[in-house]
């Protein structure tokens, strides 16, 4: 491992106790299920609907697993605890991925979500922000962690303008929408997909985003991620994790309404926002791509485009493109019932 990677572990250690009880062994038992360890990429959101579907109707048990979810802090802090063995799946934005993988992670790609990036940048009307390069001399309001912050090297040179223009300011991962309407700083990274929170906060006319794609920010986003040597101790619980899920998000993209209901059960969300964000991040998942292979395929192509991105915008990247993702865990008939 990397020197500056062991350093993000040991900055990111004291966060490790906030993990259940059930993370102390990689395989724990109920009855005859296999305990799994998945964390989140942040806290309740929903894209996190589709496991609490699974749970609620059984998926999960009855593929023989016993599924423990972890909130999540970022997709820095996924990619450093599946480094650490602290986590068996996680969710983690692929550019970050890349990005700590090169930093010595040891962390793969095993399937997507986002087919299209969902990475925004949102700021009230009257700060003079007209367009992407009006942030040079702002303050962000980011987590140390979140992707955003990861990433934003490669999107501040595909704009032109240098990485260190802006002022971070740290915040923590709840606090992205009193961040902007408190005006704790000019500008807040978050995904598209949290748009609905915002409007609910505060006046939707006096403030607008930028969505990084359509500044050229073309990369593969939210993605399911393990290590190598859960790849290489338990194939088939990966195999039956990823199959449920899918099947869990073929049903949340037919049925949003129910979905985010049944999320309800389990999180205190507001169910109207988590409604409208789900039906938005139809819009990033339901791509030409996807209509020809299904939720969750990894296009060799999309994994090459965000090798690209992160090599040239970001970090020199001196592993094989092949390296970061396997995609032997699909489901064999792709979920496409949408």
């Amino acid at each position: 491992m990397k020197k500056g990677f062991i350093v993000i572990l040991l900055v990111l250690a004291a966060s490790v106790s906030l993990f259940a009880q059930g993370t102390k062994e990689a395989v724990a038992t109920e009855g005859q299920l296999e305990h799994v360890d998945l964390l989140l990429n942040w806290t309740i959101a929903a894209d996190h609907a589709p496991f609490y579907v699974a749970l609620k109707n059984g998926w999960y048990k009855d593929a023989g697993i016993d599924l423990n979810i972890i909130i999540g802090q970022g997709s820095g802090y996924s990619v450093t605890m599946i480094d650490a063995g602290k986590a068996d799946i996680a969710i983690a934005d692929a550019p970050v991925v890349f990005k700590y993988h090169e930093d010595g992670a040891d962390a793969k790609i095993i399937g997507t979500i986002f087919d299209k990036h969902p990475n925004a940048m949102y700021f009230y009307n009257d700060t003079g922000i007209k367009k992407p390069q009006d942030i040079v001399g702002k303050t962000v309001a980011v987590p140390a962690t979140d992707g955003h912050k990861v990433m934003w090297p490669a999107f501040a040179a595909m704009i032109g303008v240098p990485a260190d223009s802006v002022e971070f300011i740290n915040i923590d991962s709840t606090a992205k929408v009193s961040a902007l309407v408190s005006r704790n700083a000019d500008v807040v990274f978050e995904l598209l997909t949290g748009y609905p929170n915002f409007a609910a906060a505060t006046d939707p006319s006096t403030f607008s985003y930028f969505l990084w794609a359509d500044y050229g920010f073309q990369c593969y986003a939210h993605s399911y991620i393990t290590s190598s040597k859960t790849i290489a101790e338990r194939p088939e619980m990966l195999k039956k994790f990823l199959d449920v899920t899918y099947r869990a998000w073929e049903y949340c993209m037919n049925n949003p309404e129910d979905a985010i209901k049944i999320l309800a059960e389990y999180q205190p969300i507001n169910i109207t926002d988590l409604v409208a964000s789900l039906k938005i991040e139809q819009s990033f998942i339901m791509t030409d791509r996807f209509k020809e292979h299904g939720i969750g395929y990894i296009d060799p192509a999309g994994i090459q485009a965000t090798y690209d991105l992160v090599n040239t915008y970001q970090t020199e990247l001196h592993y094989d493109v092949n390296e970061i993702y396997d995609d032997s865990f699909l489901p064999e008939k792709p979920y496409t019932n949408f």
